[in-house]
């Protein structure tokens, strides 16, 4: 009989967070505050109670081993490459999406140089994957293979370059829009001012997770995905790669969404966009149960609760989903061939995040505890109840026949 491993995150950690994200938006919303103010407000407390939670229930105590400044030093400058290089990149090639991260180059180059000097001064107040970063690379000048612990923590860095800052960017973004559309007090007013604050929340979990990887709270990078398959599944749902892939080849939006096609306030518009904002939380959900260890390419520990407890890519089932009912892909097209090809292409956009739920499952296979996990839901999980209950009702029906 299958078991189900313990989740790495227990459930009121993120519970406690996504409390903390209401009372920050609530403050926000209620004393009219700016939307820098708003945001600081949900990102604070959000993550505070989190980091406090894991803290008190996974704190590990450090070393006590201090890396010789030249490493830290070197880690440093390489993180700051590595942050600096991938926000070029979005400003150069990744669009209206990308463009967010313009007003993040300052801030991280001085939290670059705070790192620095923190680096000369206190050294082991610096996180172990810092100078393990410059060991990564004091290895390849010496012409040596690194460590699995430089690896881990060079493409850990990587992960963080990358992702770190588009979620801020988002993040900031969704608090901003939700509150201009909210003046519009109409029902598609309420529907965008919802879906916006459950992407704010997402996009603000996600944020936390990619800033706690410390091992204080026993967040930090198990491994990284290595394969190119990984990788490239998982950046083409980003800028500046979906630029290409999602914005070029695969275009399923016909620039008229499900709001055009039903009339202003009437009972099928309610249910189709309940159905999205139904969709959305699950989604939302599925990230707010990560706490503060969601982030891509990673594996920082299994999560077996929340809507993960029925199937191990509840995300990604209903993001895709969603989409099917926002864009109508099937709708508002000149001829039959473009509705086909436009749900063609949001087909192949499915099949990109199908083959991101491979990849990472073959990623965290290595870890006995995943393995026992997806053996649960297998027998579980809701695909395994739904084929459960086909199964009976088939017998059920062969034995009526029968009679």
């Amino acid at each position: 009989m299958a078991r189900l491993p313990v989740s790495a995150v227990a459930p009121a950690t993120g519970g406690w967070g996504a409390l903390g994200a209401l009372v920050g938006l609530g403050l926000g919303w209620f004393f009219q505050m700016d939307a820098w103010i708003s945001w600081t407000l949900l990102m604070v407390f959000a993550a505070a109670p989190m980091w406090i939670c894991d803290w008190s229930a996974r704190a590990v105590r450090p070393s006590g081993l201090v890396a010789p400044p030249r490493q830290s030093l070197m880690g440093v400058a390489v993180i700051t490459l590595l942050l600096m290089g991938s926000m070029q990149l979005q400003l150069a090639w990744g669009g209206e999406k990308g463009a967010g991260v313009s007003s993040l180059v300052l801030p991280a180059l001085f939290a670059c140089v705070a790192l620095a000097l923190t680096a000369l001064a206190s050294p082991g107040f610096l996180s172990s994957t810092i100078p393990a970063c410059g060991r990564f690379v004091l290895a390849l000048l010496r012409g040596n293979r690194p460590g699995n612990e430089e690896v881990v923590a060079f493409m850990g860095w990587i992960v963080k370059a990358v992702f770190l800052p588009l979620m801020i960017a988002w993040s900031f973004s969704w608090v901003a829009g939700a509150s201009e559309v909210w003046h519009g007090r109409n029902w598609v007013a309420i529907f965008a001012t919802a879906l916006g604050l459950l992407y704010a929340i997402d996009t603000a979990f996600a944020t936390v997770g990619y800033m706690s990887t410390s091992e204080r709270i026993d967040g930090q990078i198990r491994s990284v995905d290595r394969t190119w398959l990984g990788w490239l599944s998982a950046l083409a749902c980003y800028p500046p790669l979906s630029v290409l892939v999602l914005d070029t080849w695969l275009v399923y939006k016909t620039g008229l969404d499900w709001q055009s096609w039903f009339s202003d306030g009437s009972m099928v518009a309610w249910v189709w966009g309940g159905a999205i904002l139904l969709l959305t939380a699950i989604y939302t959900w599925a990230t707010v149960v990560f706490g503060p260890r969601f982030s891509n390419l990673t594996h920082r520990g299994i999560i077996t609760s929340g809507p993960y407890r029925w199937g191990k890519h509840p995300a990604y089932l209903c993001k895709n989903l969603s989409w099917w009912l926002i864009f109508v892909p099937f709708l508002g097209n000149e001829t039959t061939l473009d509705a086909v090809l436009h749900c063609l292409a949001l087909l192949g956009v499915n099949a990109i995040y199908a083959i991101r739920a491979w990849t990472e499952e073959r990623h965290l296979r290595s870890d006995p505890e995943y393995r026992a996990y997806a053996e649960w839901i297998a027998q579980n999980g809701w695909l395994a109840k739904a084929r459960q209950l086909l199964l009976g009702r088939a017998i059920a029906g062969r034995g009526h026949d029968g009679a």
